[in-house]
C-alpha cells in the first residue's frame, strides 16, 4: 500500500486532519453532567466544547406529553401577571466556570395569545428546546458548579406545575477542565 506524500493534496489533507489543523478542533466534545425529570419534563444538562474550543453549558428540556410547549427564556421571571415561567439555565456559583455571555435558544419563540387572560406569551414550538450558556473554564482540576433550572410546560388546554430555581450541583469532568 502506498501512502500519500504530505506534498500531494490528499497527503496535505491527511496531515491537517492528523495534526488537527494547527490546534483547531475537528469534533465537538460533550460531557453529560446530569439528567432528571420533574413535572413531565425531562431535563438533560451537559458541558460541551464546540469545534472552535468554546465551552457551553447546554440544557435540553423535553416535555413528555405531546403538544406541550415551554415558555421563552426572556419571559419575566414571575411570568406575565403571575402566569407562566421562563425556561432558564443559570450558573449560580462555581470555582471552575464563569458565564461568558447571554443564554441562547436553539429556536425562536412564537407569540401565543391567550384571550381569557388578555395576554400574549413568548413560547417555543411544542416539543424540546435546547438552551446554551457560553462559559469559560477557569480551573484545571476537578470541581463542581451549582446550576439553577426554571421551566413550565403547557398545552393549549392545561399547564403543568412550574419548576422554579431548582438547584443542582454538578461535577465538572477532569477531561473538560484539562482541555485547552
Amino acid at each position: 500500500m502506498r501512502l500519500a506524500s504530505p506534498s500531494t493534496p490528499v497527503g496535505l489533507a491527511s496531515a491537517m486532519i492528523v495534526l488537527g489543523l494547527g490546534g483547531v478542533r475537528l469534533q465537538s466534545e460533550r460531557w453529560l453532567l446530569t439528567r432528571f425529570a420533574q413535572h413531565d419534563v425531562a431535563v438533560e444538562i451537559a458541558l460541551e466544547r464546540d469545534q472552535s474550543g468554546k465551552a457551553w453549558l447546554v440544557g435540553t428540556y423535553t416535555p413528555s406529553k405531546a403538544n406541550f410547549h415551554l415558555y421563552g427564556k426572556d419571559l419575566p421571571r414571575a411570568g406575565i401577571h403571575g402566569v407562566a415561567r421562563p425556561t432558564l439555565l443559570e450558573l449560580v456559583s462555581s470555582a471552575s466556570l464563569r458565564s461568558a455571555g447571554p443564554l441562547v435558544a436553539d429556536q425562536a419563540t412564537i407569540d401565543l395569545h391567550v384571550a381569557a387572560l388578555e395576554s400574549t406569551f413568548p413560547v417555543y414550538p411544542a416539543g424540546a428546546v435546547t438552551l446554551r450558556l457560553p462559559v469559560t473554564l477557569t480551573a484545571r482540576d476537578r470541581a463542581t458548579a451549582e446550576l439553577s433550572v426554571t421551566y413550565m410546560a403547557c398545552s393549549d388546554r392545561t399547564c403543568l406545575a412550574p419548576v422554579i430555581d431548582r438547584r443542582i450541583v454538578v461535577r465538572i469532568p477532569e477531561l473538560a477542565a484539562s482541555a485547552p
